[in-house]
């Protein structure tokens, strides 16, 4: 009796020992499967009033403009929210729309009147001499339209520069954030 009880013993050990891979994998990317559609979700939601702003102004830029077709929307929080615009007509010409905040006023400007995304890196190039340039966005700066740039120095400090649309002359100038 006592032989037996010890060979089910030896046989318990090795059954024990035996792990099925396959199904530890299955379980591993099951879990990465629920936490990536956590995390998707959560970005889906924490999104959806910024996707409910440019669907809102895509629909007022076209009513209130002849800005057929949006192309860019960019934000600024300074002393409120300022949105741009850019957009082309139906004739294909280039306009800029600025809306402050949840107003229903568009103000629109021809695109062609400021500088060139071209103009304005050459300048930015020549002028600052950046290490990288992370943005450059139109906005509303006391009533006049800008450009706002952000970049980090040969010093790596980050600053920001704000440019008049159509000279390129600087409004202001913030260096070392």
């Amino acid at each position: 009796m006592m032989q037996f009880r010890d060979d089910i013993r030896i046989r318990q050990r090795q059954r024990r020992r035996h792990v099925h891979w396959a199904r530890v994998w299955f379980i591993i990317a099951g879990i990465g499967i629920v936490i990536a559609a956590l995390v998707l979700g959560y970005f889906y939601i924490a999104l959806s009033p910024i996707r409910q702003d440019e669907d809102r102004l895509q629909k007022l830029v076209k009513a209130h403009s002849d800005i057929a077709t949006v192309q860019q929307v960019s934000v600024d929080y300074r002393k409120g929210t300022t949105y741009a615009v850019v957009g082309t007509t139906t004739s294909g010409h280039e306009k800029v729309a600025i809306v402050h905040g949840q107003s229903s006023q568009v103000k629109t400007y021809d695109r062609a009147a400021g500088l060139s995304n071209d103009q304005l890196r050459r300048l930015i190039l020549k002028t600052y001499q950046p290490k990288k340039v992370y943005s450059a966005n139109i906005s509303d700066y006391k009533g006049a339209l800008v450009w706002e740039v952000s970049y980090r120095s040969q010093n790596n400090s980050l600053n920001f520069v704000t440019l008049d649309f159509k000279t390129g002359q600087s409004y202001r100038t913030i260096n070392g954030l």
